[in-house]
């Protein structure tokens, strides 16, 4: 795009465009160096390409802040999340309904304040968890369409006077568009709140298979048997079969809701624009 607008000479984003690509492949092969003097990610790779290319390096920056280009790449990286997320979610959904099918006719008891209350199919039973993960599904796409805006162009805060293409640069990067204001561009998280939500609702659904898990399993239940892939033994109750994974499954549900949480927090009390506590957005 800079090269498009005559913003920077043609040789100079060839330049830039190959050394970046030898940067990445020393990442990606983990034989990249950062170093603290740089002190960040945008510092280190544009130290490392004047390294490689020269003064050319220093347009690399041109027309743009770390803070439109941070909020561009969380929206990248919580796209792709999604993507991949939207894709397990199917695969689960897909696995339930196999059991289903296999379990219509298998009967257990339907419950109600955990006391038996009428006899219910395994399947019918199994799919109110297809119904969930669907809703879930649903939550995700909805983020992703409205997280998928451009911030570049933003710059810091109020734009640049270079004649930048923010249309080609949304395009190049598979947005919709480009956002419409830029002091929301580098300041919004509600993306970020959105996704944080709907992943905290998927794991307290997962959270309730789970519980369901341990119930089903237990001595006193005997519903269902879990393999060993799933489950351990006790290190002095040879005889044990513990359902480990629901319950890591069950116990990582309070992780979600707490990042949630702590994002809301943070947000709360932040003027326009970007301040350094939204550093806290990124919660592995």
């Amino acid at each position: 795009m800079l090269v498009r607008q005559a913003i920077i000479p043609a040789a100079d984003g060839d330049a830039i465009l190959a050394g970046l690509d030898h940067v990445l492949g020393e990442i990606e092969s983990g034989g990249f160096t950062f170093k603290t003097e740089h002190e960040d990610i945008h510092m280190n790779v544009e130290a490392r390409l004047a390294q490689l290319i020269g003064p050319a390096a220093g347009r690399l920056h041109t027309a743009r802040s770390r803070n439109d280009q941070v909020a561009t790449d969380f929206r990248l990286w919580l796209r792709d999340a999604i993507d991949q997320l939207d894709g397990d979610l199917k695969a689960l959904q897909a696995a339930l309904l196999d059991q289903a099918e296999r379990h219509v006719d298998t009967v257990l008891p339907g419950l109600t304040h955990l006391q038996p209350a009428q006899p219910v199919s395994f399947g019918h039973h199994l799919l109110a968890y297809v119904e969930m993960l669907g809703r879930d599904r649903g939550r995700f796409g909805d983020a992703r369409k409205r997280l998928n805006e451009s911030p570049l162009g933003a710059a810091a805060l109020a734009g640049t006077p270079y004649p930048i293409d923010r249309d080609l640069t949304a395009r190049l990067l598979g947005f919709d568009r480009p956002a419409a204001n830029s002091l929301d561009a580098v300041s919004d998280r509600d993306f970020a709140l959105e996704f944080m939500a709907a992943a905290a609702i998927l794991g307290v659904h997962l959270s309730r298979f789970a519980e369901e898990l341990v119930y089903w399993v237990s001595s006193e239940i005997r519903f269902v048997t879990l393999s060993d892939a799933f489950t351990t033994g006790s290190s002095i109750m040879p005889q044990k079969r513990n359902p480990d994974a629901a319950e890591l499954v069950r116990g990582k549900s309070g992780r979600l809701i707490g990042a949630l949480t702590g994002l809301l927090v943070m947000l709360k009390g932040l003027p326009l624009t970007y301040s350094k506590d939204m550093q806290e957005d990124n919660i592995s």
